[in-house]
C-alpha cells in the first residue's frame, strides 16, 4: 500500500515532469533543422534581436541600479521631508504595468503626443526647431520600462539594508571615513549581491517584454517569436527563436548565481542593532527629497494622472455589456489560476517538508525556473507540447481531445510561469514554523493529514493569501502568454488594452488600463496589510 509519503513525492516527480516539458520541447528546437523561413530570419533579422536584446539589457540594468540603489539607499539611512511617505510611494510604479507605461508616455511624448503639442504650442515654435526626443525608440523602451521594473532593486536592497548591522556603519565610522566613503567602501559592497539579485530581476522581465517593444516598433527575441508564428505561420521557427531567448536567460540566471558564490556579507547575530537613520537639513534634505520625487513622479504620478485624464474622457464610451463580460473573464480567470496555483505550490513545498530529501528539493528549483522563461517562451513551449501530445498520445482515443486554445491550456501556462513564486513564498513561510512541531506530531502519532490540516493550514494562512494576491495581479497584467494561449474571442484587460492602442485608440485604451492599475493598487495594499500580520 502506497502511503502518504510516497503519494506526495509521486505526484510531485509528476507535476515537475509536466510544467518542465514545454521549456524541455522549447529547447530541444535549438538542434533541430534549419527551414527557409529560419535562413531568412537568421541573414536578416537575427543579428538586430541579439543587439537589441543586449542593449536593452544593459540600458535597464544600469537604470535600475542607480535609481533602484539611491532610492533604498536614502530611504534606509536617512530621515529627511517626506521619507516615510517616500518609504512606500517608491513601490507604486509596480503597480503599472511596462506596456502601459509606454500607452502612455506614447501618447504624451509622441511627435503628435499632448505634451509635445502643449508645449510647442506654448513657446510658439515647431518640431524642427528643436531637439526632440523621440520616446518611441529603443531608448525611449529602455527608460519606461526603468521606471517601472527599479522597485525591484529597490525592495532587494531595502531589505537587505534593514536587516543589516549598524556596527557595520559605526566600525567605518572609527576610521574617520566620510558619508560618500563609508558608501563606497561599505555599503555598496555589502549591497552587491541584493543590487545584482534586483537588476538581474528587472533585466529578465525587460527582455521578455511584448507590449511595449511592438507598441515602440524595436525588433527583440520577443517580438520575432510573434511575428515568425503570426506573420509567416511558422511555430517551429517561433519555437527556435524562443529557445534562442531561454538559452539567453539561463546565461543570465548562471552568472547571477556565480557572482554571488561564495559572497556573503552578514553581521554577527549578537551584535547586531538596528541603523540609526541620520536627518538631514538644508541643501542635502532637498536633493534627498528629489532624488526620492523624479522616480515616483515620472514612474508613477505623472502617467496616473494623465490615465485618469484619458479614463474620464473615454469611460462612457468604452464601458459597456461587453467591457463588463471582459472584466468579468479577466478577474474569473485570475482568481481561478490564483487557487490552483497557490494550492500547486503549497503541495510541492509541503512534500520537502514531509520526505525531507534532496529529490524533493531538487523538483522545486527544477518548477522554479519556470519564472525566468519569458511569457512568449512559455506559450511557445506549451503549444509545442500538446502538438506533440495531440501526435503521439491523445491519438489513442477515439474522440478528439483537444487543450490548446481553451482555457486550461491558458491556466497551465501560468503555472509554469508562475508557480515560482508562491513556492518562494511557502518556503518562507515554512522555514519560520518550527520543526519540533513535526516531532511532536509523530509522538503522539497525528496521521500526516490531520497534521496538515490541524496545524500547517492554520499557520500558513496569511502565507496562502500573500501568494493568492500576488498571483492573483500577475495574472491580472499577464500578455504576450494570455494572447497566445487563450481561446478565439477570448480577451482579458490586458489583451484588450493592446488591440486599443494597436487601432490608435489611445485614449481609449486608458480604461481596461485603468482597471489594471486599480485592480493592481488594492492588492498592494491588500498584500501590505496581510505582511504587517506576519
Amino acid at each position: 500500500m502506497i502511503n502518504s509519503f510516497s503519494k506526495l513525492k509521486i505526484s510531485s516527480v509528476f507535476l515537475t515532469l509536466l510544467i518542465s516539458a514545454p521549456a524541455i520541447i522549447i529547447f530541444l528546437y535549438l538542434f533541430s533543422g534549419s527551414s527557409d523561413n529560419w535562413q531568412h530570419l537568421k541573414d536578416t533579422l537575427l543579428f538586430e534581436y541579439i543587439f537589441n536584446t543586449l542593449y536593452i539589457m544593459f540600458g535597464v540594468a544600469i537604470l535600475t541600479g542607480l535609481i533602484g540603489f539611491t532610492t533604498a539607499y536614502l530611504t534606509s539611512l536617512y530621515t529627511f521631508t517626506f521619507s516615510r511617505f517616500f518609504h512606500y510611494a517608491l513601490i507604486l510604479p509596480f503597480a503599472i504595468p511596462t506596456y502601459i507605461m509606454a500607452f502612455i508616455y506614447g501618447g504624451m511624448f509622441d511627435i503628435t503626443g499632448s505634451v509635445t503639442t502643449f508645449i510647442l504650442d506654448l513657446f510658439d515654435t515647431s518640431l524642427n526647431e528643436v531637439y526632440f526626443f523621440d520616446i518611441m525608440s529603443i531608448e525611449g523602451a529602455i527608460i519606461i520600462m526603468s521606471l517601472v521594473l527599479y522597485p525591484y532593486v529597490y525592495l532587494i536592497c531595502k531589505t537587505y539594508l534593514s536587516f543589516e548591522s549598524a556596527s557595520i556603519i559605526d566600525a567605518a565610522k572609527t576610521f574617520n571615513l566620510s558619508s560618500w566613503q563609508i558608501l563606497k567602501k561599505v555599503i555598496l559592497p555589502v549591497s552587491r549581491p541584493a543590487i545584482v539579485a534586483g537588476v538581474t530581476l528587472a533585466v529578465m522581465e525587460a527582455i521578455a517584454d511584448f507590449g511595449v517593444m511592438d507598441y515602440f516598433g524595436v525588433s527583440t527575441f520577443v517580438t520575432g517569436i510573434f511575428r515568425a508564428w503570426f506573420g509567416m505561420g511558422s511555430v517551429e521557427d517561433a519555437a527556435k527563436l524562443a529557445s534562442i531567448l531561454m538559452t539567453f536567460v539561463f546565461i543570465i540566471i548562471v552568472l547571477e548565481r556565480l557572482q554571488r558564490r561564495n559572497k556573503v556579507y552578514k553581521s554577527s547575530g549578537k551584535d547586531f542593532k538596528p541603523i540609526d537613520k541620520i536627518k538631514l537639513s538644508g541643501g542635502k534634505n532637498v536633493a534627498a527629497v528629489i532624488v526620492c520625487f523624479i522616480p515616483f513622479f515620472l514612474g508613477f504620478l505623472l502617467p496616473f494622472i494623465q490615465l485618469c485624464y484619458w479614463f474620464l474622457l473615454s469611460y462612457e464610451e468604452i464601458i459597456d455589456e461587453d467591457f463588463m463580460t471582459l472584466l468579468y473573464q479577466t478577474l474569473t480567470l485570475a482568481i481561478s489560476s490564483a487557487f490552483i496555483i497557490t494550492g500547486l505550490a503549497l503541495l510541492f513545498v509541503y512534500n520537502v517538508r514531509l520526505n525531507g530529501d534532496k529529490t524533493s528539493s531538487s523538483l522545486n528549483q527544477i518548477v522554479k525556473m519556470g519564472y525566468s522563461i519569458p511569457g512568449a517562451v512559455v506559450g511557445v513551449g506549451i503549444l509545442s507540447f500538446f502538438a506533440v501530445l495531440d501526435k503521439y498520445v491523445f491519438d489513442i482515443f477515439s474522440e478528439t481531445f483537444i487543450i490548446s486554445g481553451t482555457i486550461i491550456a491558458v491556466i497551465f501556462g501560468y503555472c509554469v510561469r508562475f508557480l515560482a513564486i508562491s513556492i518562494n513564498n511557502f518556503e518562507s513561510a515554512f522555514s519560520r514554523i518550527p520543526t519540533s512541531y513535526d516531532d511532536a506530531a509523530k509522538i503522539l502519532n497525528i496521521g500526516d493529514k490531520k497534521t496538515f490540516f490541524k496545524i500547517y493550514v492554520p499557520l500558513l494562512k496569511n502565507a496562502s493569501f500573500s501568494a493568492f494576491i500576488v498571483i492573483f495581479i500577475e495574472v491580472i497584467k499577464e500578455l504576450p502568454l494570455t494572447m497566445i494561449l487563450r481561446p478565439f474571442n477570448y480577451d482579458t484587460l490586458a489583451v484588450r488594452a493592446l488591440e486599443l492602442t494597436q487601432q490608435a485608440q489611445i485614449v481609449e485604451s486608458s480604461v481596461p488600463s485603468m482597471f489594471i492599475i486599480i485592480i493592481g493598487i488594492i492588492s498592494v495594499i491588500l498584500l501590505a496589510r496581510n505582511m504587517n500580520k506576519v
